[in-house]
C-alpha cells in the first residue's frame, strides 16, 4: 500500500461514527505490520488525542502480533541462537529496539572479555577471566532492593543498571559466552537456573543439542560465578530433600532458556500488578506448547 493510501486509511480512525472506527481498525489488522512505518507516522504527527490514543493502541497490537511470529519462527529455527532469543525478550518491552542495536549494547563487554581469552585456556580459566571482568567491584549485581521488578529482566537495562535478577544475570552471562564460543547452557535448578560448561567444541556462531553432550561443570552466575561440579549439585539437592532429577543436571536448549526467563517474567509483571502484560507473556509462552 503506498505510503499516501496508508495515511488516509489511518486518518478515518479520527470518525466520530464508532462503526467506523470498528471497520477501519479490523482493515488495518488485517493488512498488518506493514501499516506499522505509517502508524508511526500518524502517531507523531496528529494533534488529536482521540486519533493519538487509537492509532497507539494498534501499533502495540501490531507490534505484539509481530513478535509472536518471530519468535514462534526463532523456537523453530534450525539453529536459535541465544542472543537472538534474549533480544527477541527484549522486544516485548521494547520493541523498537533492533538486533544489530541490542548486540552493540553488549560489544563493549563482550570485546573486553574476548581481549583476555584464548583458545589456548582451558573452559575452566576461561570462566575465571569472564567472572573477574563482570563481577569485580559489583559490576553486575543481583537488584536486591528491588528483586521483583520487571525491569531485571531485560539484558538492555542491565547493561544499562547494573542489576539484574538470578534469570538475567545467567542469560547475560551465556549470552556473551556463546558469542566467544563457550557451550554455555542452562540448567534448570529448583529456584533459579544455573549453567552448565558442555564439552563439546563448536565454532562461535554454531550450536549443538546440548543433551548429547558431557558437562564439564556448572556455573552460578547470579554467585558470581561460583562454579560447581556434578556432586556439588547433588549434594545441594540432597541438602533441600529434593528429588536427584535428571532435569537439575543436564544442559537444555537456547529456547528452553528463553522459556524460563519468560516465565519469571511473567511472574514479575504479576507481581507488579501488571495483569495485562504478564497475560500477554503467558500468550507468547504458548509458543513453546
Amino acid at each position: 500500500m503506498e505510503n499516501a493510501h496508508g495515511e488516509s486509511l489511518i486518518r478515518l480512525l479520527d470518525d466520530p461514527d464508532p462503526l467506523v472506527f470498528e471497520a477501519v481498525s479490523r482493515k488495518i489488522l488485517q493488512l498488518g505490520p506493514e501499516l506499522l512505518p505509517d502508524l508511526e507516522s500518524v502517531a507523531i504527527d496528529t494533534l488529536s488525542p482521540v486519533l493519538h490514543e487509537h492509532v497507539e493502541h494498534l501499533i502495540r497490537i501490531l507490534q505484539f502480533d509481530m513478535l509472536k511470529k518471530d519468535l514462534k519462527t526463532w523456537i523453530y529455527s534450525p539453529i536459535p541462537q541465544l542472543a537472538e532469543g534474549a533480544w527477541l525478550m527484549t522486544r516485548f518491552q521494547f520493541p523498537d529496539l533492533t538486533l544489530p542495536e541490542f548486540m552493540k549494547l553488549m560489544k563493549p563487554l563482550r570485546d573486553e572479555i574476548w581481549l583476555e581469552i584464548s583458545e589456548t585456556l582451558t573452559a575452566l580459566e576461561k570462566v575465571r577471566i569472564m567472572n573477574t571482568l563482570l563481577f569485580d567491584k559489583d559490576r553486575l549485581i543481583i537488584n536486591e532492593d528491588h528483586p521483583d521488578s520487571p525491569g531485571n529482566n531485560y539484558i538492555n537495562r542491565v547493561l544499562e543498571t547494573g542489576k539484574a535478577n538470578e534469570h538475567s544475570m545467567n542469560l547475560l552471562y551465556a549470552v556473551i559466552g556463546q558469542d566467544l564460543g563457550m557451550q554455555l547452557y542452562m540448567v534448570e535448578m529448583p529456584d533459579y537456573p544455573i549453567l552448565s560448561y558442555v564439552d563439546v567444541p563448536v565454532l562461535p556462531g554454531e550450536t549443538v543439542d546440548p543433551a548429547l553432550f558431557d558437562v564439564l561443570f556448572y556455573i552460578n552466575p547470579a554467585d558470581s560465578g561460583t562454579v560447581h561440579s556434578r556432586n556439588d549439585i547433588t549434594n545441594f539437592l540432597l541438602s533441600q530433600s529434593l528429588p536427584l532429577d535428571p532435569t537439575y543436571y543436564n544442559p537444555r536448549t537456547n529456547p528452553d532458556f528463553i522459556q524460563t526467563c519468560l516465565n519469571r517474567l511473567a511472574l514479575d509483571y504479576k507481581l507488579s500488578g501488571s495483569e495485562i502484560r504478564s497475560s500477554q507473556i503467558q500468550d507468547l509462552l504458548t509458543l513453546w506448547k
